[in-house]
């Protein structure tokens, strides 16, 4: 049976949104977004400021993502159920292919992104494709399906294709989402964006 405006938003009021830019010590822009339950929300965050002193020693795109990913899982797990971030890193960024966003659980290994769908909680389905984009929604394992081929297998230009899976995602998961994509690299688009009833989150790096 679907789901009716006042199921939705009972699920809605169980979920918070989080999220921010910052610029980290290195003088590098990172935006972060995340899902937690309603009463996690005050300390998720708080997690952005201890963000700050991430540091990006190596011009190699998975220990990019690696130390994003271990410092996410480092502050936000067992308050978050998903998290994920985005970075320009303006020294490398012409030099390097599409690297800098990732999107996961912080309660889980940290480990590369294998394209394969998860289910988190209430029919939540979280999707991280090797080389991007990732996102959270709230709908069924069908559309969710539908949504990670469409991501996997789209062609062109890297903003292009970004930009088309977020406004899939937002047309299929109309009332919460989490949206990541790579910002760092000659061919990036670093955006972080999220939504849960009537909050919503951009940030651009």
């Amino acid at each position: 049976m679907p789901s009716t405006p006042r199921t939705r938003c009972r699920a809605m009021s169980k979920y918070d949104v989080f999220g921010g830019r910052i610029v980290t010590e290195q003088g590098d822009p990172l935006a972060v977004v995340g899902l937690c339950r309603s009463e996690e929300a005050g300390r998720c965050r708080c997690g952005l400021n201890l963000l700050r002193d991430i540091r990006f020693s190596s011009e190699d795109p998975e220990d990019i993502d690696r130390s994003i990913a271990e410092r996410l899982a480092a502050v936000y797990e067992g308050i978050a159920l998903a998290v994920g971030a985005t970075v320009h890193i303006g020294r490398v960024s012409q030099t390097i292919f599409r690297t800098g966003g990732v999107l996961g659980c912080p309660d889980s290994t940290v480990e590369d992104a294998e394209s394969e769908l998860e289910t988190l909680d209430d029919g939540i389905w979280m999707y991280a494709a090797s080389g991007g984009p990732g996102w959270l929604g709230f709908f069924s394992r069908e559309k969710a399906e539908l949504l990670a081929r469409f991501t996997l297998t789209h062609h062109g230009a890297y903003p292009v294709k970004a930009n088309e899976v977020y406004r899939r995602l937002m047309r299929l998961s109309p009332d919460a989402y989490l949206f990541i994509s790579d910002g760092t690299g000659y061919d990036s688009l670093g955006l972080c964006a999220a939504k849960c009833g009537e909050k919503e989150l951009g940030f651009i790096v």
